[in-house]
């Protein structure tokens, strides 16, 4: 959940570390467990084009989505041709 992650951005490195939890198996033992709880640690180095004051980031159903925009003058832009 939201307040399990936490997200910073410094000098174009994009830290992504959290905590994930055991959930509880009311009167069921797990057999096989993809990942350990615990904590984790991402890091990301981000180019020069992604606008980092505009980074957002949501979570819903366990998913964790964070959005990079480019920034404006790392837009494709349309130049008129002009005649001569």
């Amino acid at each position: 959940d939201e307040k399990s992650v936490d997200i910073q951005v410094e000098k174009n490195i994009l830290t992504i570390s959290g905590r994930v939890e055991d959930e509880p198996y009311n009167g069921y033992r797990p057999v096989y467990q993809e990942f350990e709880s615990g904590r984790f640690v991402r890091q990301f180095t981000l180019s020069n084009e992604v606008d980092c004051g505009r980074i957002e980031a949501t979570v819903q159903d366990g998913v964790l989505r964070i959005v990079l925009p480019k920034s404006e003058a790392a837009r494709a832009r349309r130049i008129v041709v002009r005649a001569g």
